[in-house]
């Protein structure tokens, strides 16, 4: 019997190491920070269903398509440093010259490299003059030049892009100022989420039918809205450590010097939660995410008041004679 417990203990504590591996360490800081928040609005029923007022049905479909980039842009940054302005410029050119061969022989054609200048200053120091009669004077002297360029290289396939930086740090080129993702023809892609939202919204309208809302005889008013994300502005950093109570070490006069913790960052896709319709729901790498909103307000026909029919009963009496004639009966 007390081994059966041991083992059940036992299994109970791998249950949870396997559960905070599954959620990850940013997951497990987010429940830190906003543990009362998740626990008293997310235990129950994220959404509710709203009640219009009137005779009025109001269907909002959200769409998502995530799309991965045909093509990326890499911009790199330099600044050098030189006594003289040409001397500075000749060589920030040799390094850009010799990034721009290794580009070519990663496949990379010079019509797909542009460089761009970005600014061009003079260098000053303090010179210090002592007179005889008077302080110290501090003067400004011309010290050399600083000159920035950047280097916009576009490249098709991702993977290229470790090779690109591997080819830049040859050339002391160690700043990446961002990568942009493009996708061709968006316009598609809009096209596709718009007629996958009327798809679903015929299928509603079959689905209301069946119970018997006929929203093809309501008056129809309708709302749409488009957007996209792009991965730069997906990205979140957070924090992962641990540390122990100071409790003891308060007690001391000890000297407590912590250490620089480190910033984690990763790709953080828009989530499909409140999404009716994903197109391309597995996301591997980042990408560029599409969205579509589509409202839908129907008006239904006001109900007619139902009219009472008032039947009159007449009895009537043919004579003889063929005479009609008309009794009252109370």
């Amino acid at each position: 019997m007390k081994k059966s417990i041991l083992l059940f203990s036992g299994l109970c504590l791998l249950s949870a190491a396997l559960h905070a591996q599954v959620m990850g360490n940013y997951g497990v800081q987010q429940n830190t920070y906003q543990q009362i928040r998740e626990n008293n609005q997310y235990r129950g029923v994220p959404k509710s269903a709203m009640m219009l007022e009137g005779n009025t049905i109001e269907i909002g479909i959200n769409a998502l398509s995530n799309q991965n980039a045909s093509a990326y842009v890499a911009i790199f940054n330099l600044v050098q440093f030189g006594k003289l302005a040409d001397e500075t410029n000749t060589l920030i050119n040799t390094r850009i010259g010799n990034f721009i061969a290794e580009l070519k022989s990663l496949g990379i054609p010079e019509a797909d490299i542009h460089v761009d200048m970005v600014n061009f200053l003079p260098k000053y120091e303090f010179d210090m003059t002592k007179k005889l009669f008077s302080k110290k004077t501090y003067t400004e002297i011309p010290k050399g030049f600083e000159l920035q360029k950047n280097v916009h290289v576009r490249y098709k396939k991702a993977a290229l892009l470790d090779n690109i930086v591997t080819a830049a740090a040859k050339q002391e080129i160690y700043d990446i100022v961002k990568v942009d993702y493009f996708v061709n023809d968006s316009q598609a892609i809009y096209s596709e989420l718009r007629e996958a939202t009327f798809q679903y919204l015929k299928n509603l309208k079959k689905q209301y039918q069946s119970i018997g809302i006929q929203l093809d005889s309501a008056y129809v008013i309708t709302a749409e809205n488009a957007w996209v994300a792009y991965p730069i502005n997906r990205y979140e950093s957070y924090q992962a450590f641990s540390t122990q109570s100071l409790e003891s070490i308060e007690k001391s006069s000890a000297i407590v010097t912590t250490a620089e913790k480190p910033i984690s960052r990763f790709y953080n896709a828009i989530p499909a939660n409140d999404y009716d319709i994903v197109i391309n729901p597995e996301v591997l790498e980042p990408c560029v995410q599409f969205s579509y909103n589509l409202v839908v307000r129907f008006t239904m026909p006001a109900l007619k008041p139902v009219v009472k029919t008032e039947i009159k009963k007449e009895f009537v009496m043919i004579t003889p004679s063929g005479e009609v004639k008309t009794l009252k009966i109370e």
